[in-house]
């Protein structure tokens, strides 16, 4: 009830819609989609898109291809436009959440293709991002195979000459190795996985060499330095691509990269307690962390068309996937538990990854896929009117 010289609360309904599984199918496009935009948006609900992926792509350009995708597939003659505020790639958040801090900072950056890549870590602010390829191909000792690759010969030999011509001695037991290298050489701040590389021997080794030493040419353990942060945006090990059965994603490529790392430092006798605080520095993002709930919940809340206090907030999760659109959901009522006025419900489809017997996580509705699940929503508001 409105009182004088007070505004008037109101409650807020919101949806962040999961792409793969829920408005594509592989290389199809749903039919439906786009009509549940259009009911969507004739409700006035503010919405997004969330997505684990992105392959460096920005978020206009994202958005830019699923407003004629969406609209294509149900040959609809005046599609829903799908601004990048409407966009939440598996790296969006980082634009406010991390980039300002490592402005004026060198990162490396990990994922591909690299032109892409590289354009949306500028677009961020990360006028110093080093792509791990140009990395690897300025300093070709690094990477023993893509020289040997290169001409054709046996990478052992490559790594043997590589050895005798960068390093003065080999290192002692725990003790730095410190190679030929230029003393003017720039400390990494960060490493940002943006999303999966083409060359996993070489992300792995670039990325093991800056997690043990900020200035890894000239220093191959600092054990002065504080651990590297190391961020990643996708936490999936598997993926649903053209292949039959699924293929191995970011999460299996951080999974590797831990066991190297961890590996490297026993070799070099580092302390089992500080190898666990080294590893404790890797961050994870993306779909169902609270990071990104976080950053949902702050984009939505921005798009929200009424402005004044708000006595209710009810977020909605449809996705296909239980241990991660809905997962993320579960969580996000955890960290909610205490305030009683924001909510989430997840809405699991079947036309992803969800098979009827499989756990729900709690799901509040299986719905046949995206025109089901907003009706479903907009029913359910409507008994909050």
């Amino acid at each position: 009830m409105s009182k004088r010289g007070r505004e008037e609360e109101f409650s807020r309904s919101c949806i962040a819609f999961d792409i793969d599984g829920v408005f594509k199918y592989g290389r199809e496009w749903s039919k439906d989609g786009h009509k549940a935009l259009e009911k969507v948006t004739k409700a006035g609900m503010p919405f997004v898109f969330v997505t684990n992926g992105g392959g460096g792509l920005t978020e206009a350009a994202y958005g830019s291809s699923m407003t004629t995708k969406i609209a294509g597939a149900a040959n609809a003659d005046k599609p829903t436009v799908i601004g990048p505020e409407r966009m939440v790639l598996s790296y969006t958040p980082w634009k406010t959440m991390l980039a300002n801090d490592l402005a004026d900072s060198r990162v490396l950056l990990i994922g591909d293709p690299r032109e892409k890549v590289l354009e949306v870590a500028h677009s961020y602010g990360l006028t110093y991002a080093t792509h791990y390829q140009d990395y690897a191909i300025k300093n070709d000792t690094i990477n023993p195979f893509r020289a040997a690759k290169a001409g054709g010969t046996s990478h052992t030999a490559v790594a043997v000459a590589s050895a005798k011509e960068s390093f003065s001695g080999k290192a002692k037991a725990g003790t730095p190795g410190r190679a030929a290298s230029p003393a003017a050489e720039v400390p990494f701040a960060a490493i940002l996985v943006m999303c999966d590389p083409y060359e996993w021997y070489e992300a792995h080794q670039a990325a093991v060499d800056v997690l043990c030493s900020p200035t890894p040419l000239s220093l191959e353990y600092d054990a002065h330095a504080p651990p590297m942060p190391i961020h990643f945006s996708n936490p999936d090990v598997l993926w649903k691509s053209e292949h039959p059965f699924p293929r191995f994603g970011q999460g299996a490529f951080k999974l590797a990269l831990r066991a190297l790392y961890t590996e490297r430092l026993r070799f070099l006798r580092v302390p089992a307690e500080t190898i666990d605080e080294r590893i404790a520095a890797f961050k994870q993002w993306g779909k169902p962390t609270e990071s990104t709930f976080r950053f949902l919940e702050a984009r939505l809340r921005e798009l929200s068309p009424k402005p004044g206090p708000v006595k209710a907030e009810r977020f909605y999760m449809v996705g296909d996937n239980p241990t991660s659109d809905i997962e993320g959901a579960r969580r996000a009522n955890i960290h909610h538990r205490k305030d009683g006025t924001t909510t989430w419900q997840g809405v699991l489809v079947r036309t992803g990854v969800y098979k009827e017997g499989d756990e729900t996580n709690g799901a509040a509705s299986v719905c046949d896929g995206v025109a089901e699940a907003v009706d479903y929503i907009l029913q359910r508001e409507a008994t909050f009117s």
